[in-house]
């Protein structure tokens, strides 16, 4: 890329290498840096690889796409073991039995992850090679290229009314639709973050009325929904600031729905592991330890299928979101 100060690339390697060289010198570094937020760093090169990749399909972006996820992925299964260890101890419905299967699988990725740091020389400078490689990607940061960042994005929100399409906004599956729906959607937030202002928030003149309220005080407060400012010298992508937030909203209620399916799912694994019962067998248990509806798959789906269908449809959010 060029040598401008301003590079968002550049911004999160720098402090990803931070947290490598510090990691480097603990007992366990992968917990030292899930400890301390590596995950939210890695979560920001995905998105640029990744939008970069769809963007220019170049081989640099690819590869190292393959790479950030591959690491974050690896924080995110440990992040579930951990949370709902933690959550599912002062639960006197479920076994210690049940309870070791999550501090198990947690330690198991913990060496995996440890393995992988070390095997992929993450500890001693990998980040170098990759800051090099970026600089022969050369960018100025004009309408040209936040054309082609602005058309992949467009693009992004076509796949996400495909996907709803496809199930007419009834959802039967919670990790195929519901869970990637929100992954898709959840891409948009974060590539206004991982930009550093080269996207920014337009206030609409247009006041539709809306059957939900997504201006929630959480939201409005939210440090993810307050976005860098806009770089010198450089044009922007806008998004509607009311359709961001409303997208806000969604992304956090298919979360906590995502959340008690996860759960369930987890639980049920983790029963039918450790028990000499079934897989529906597991799963009924799960729900009746966790106090749930017998029917609370269902009521996931529903709830998701609803909430989505009146952003999209309705309240029309997404389709006004890039301006």
């Amino acid at each position: 890329m060029t040598s401008l100060e301003f590079n968002p690339f550049l911004h999160y390697s720098k402090q990803l290498q931070v947290l490598l060289t510090k990691a480097s010198k603990q007992k366990n570094p992968t917990l030292w840096l899930y400890n301390n937020d590596a995950r939210t760093v890695l979560f920001m090169l995905e998105a640029l690889t990744r939008l970069h990749n769809k963007a220019y399909n170049e081989k640099l972006f690819t590869k190292w796409n393959k790479r950030f996820k591959k690491l974050e992925d690896l924080f995110g299964e440990m992040d579930q073991f951990l949370t709902l260890e933690t959550e599912f101890k002062s639960n006197r419905k479920i076994t210690k039995e049940a309870l070791k299967y999550f501090s198990v699988n947690a330690s198991n990725v913990i060496e995996k992850c440890n393995q992988r740091l070390l095997e992929k020389d993450w500890l001693n400078g990998k980040l170098k090679s990759f800051d090099y490689k970026l600089s022969e990607f050369k960018v100025e940061y004009n309408d040209d290229y936040l054309g082609e960042l602005k058309n992949t994005i467009n693009k992004e929100i076509d796949a996400i009314l495909n996907l709803c399409a496809k199930s007419n906004f009834k959802f039967t599956k919670i990790e195929e639709e519901v869970h990637e729906l929100r992954r898709k959607f959840r891409w948009l937030s974060i590539y206004a973050q991982a930009l550093r202002g080269l996207i920014q928030l337009k206030k609409s003149t247009k006041k539709p009325s809306r059957q939900l309220n997504y201006f929630t005080k959480d939201v409005l407060d939210s440090p993810y929904n307050k976005l860098p400012l806009r770089p010198k010298n450089t044009t922007t992508i806008e998004f509607d600031s009311d359709s961001f937030f409303a997208l806000s909203w969604l992304i956090v209620e298919l979360g906590e729905l995502k959340d008690v399916g996860l759960k369930v799912q987890k639980l049920a694994d983790a029963i039918f592991i450790v028990e000499d019962v079934s897989r529906e067998q597991s799963l009924l248990k799960a729900i009746n330890a966790l106090g749930l509806d017998s029917d609370i798959q269902n009521i996931i789906l529903k709830k998701a299928s609803q909430l989505t269908e009146i952003f999209i449809v309705k309240d029309k959010m997404i389709e006004n979101l890039v301006i």
